[in-house]
């Protein structure tokens, strides 16, 4: 899991940069982009820490 935050951290920092260099609609598609990539590290973030936090209950 860590691996894939590493991964989608890496397609934010692109898509993001591939968005200041449009404008218009595509500049929308790809930020559309950076926020979906945003909302899955969340998701790996949130089972990561669950994941830490099974391994200190016990």
């Amino acid at each position: 899991m860590v691996n894939a935050l590493s991964i989608l951290q890496s397609a934010a920092a692109t898509a993001y940069e591939s968005a200041d260099q449009l404008d218009g609609a595509k500049r929308k598609l790809a930020m559309g982009t950076v926020h979906l990539i945003e909302l899955a590290q969340s998701w790996v973030d949130s089972v990561i820490d669950e994941t830490s936090a099974m391994g200190t209950a016990g």
